[in-house]
């Protein structure tokens, strides 16, 4: 006859998840009556640059 053999959880290896940072954050939002600028994390900070100059410029 067979033995009774007790129920024993098995031993799983835990793989963790890599946390990503997300693609694309937004780091500032403008509004100046109609106009609406939101700049993300995935633009050049070149580009941003210059759009910012431009945007504040005229705002003046």
């Amino acid at each position: 006859m067979l033995k009774k053999q007790p129920i024993v959880a098995l031993d799983h290896p835990v793989i963790t998840k890599k946390m990503r940072p997300p693609r694309n954050t937004l780091l500032l939002s403008l509004k100046k009556k109609d106009l609406e600028s939101n700049f993300y994390s995935s633009l050049d900070p070149k580009l941003m640059n210059k759009l910012l100059e431009k945007v504040l410029s005229r705002s003046s």
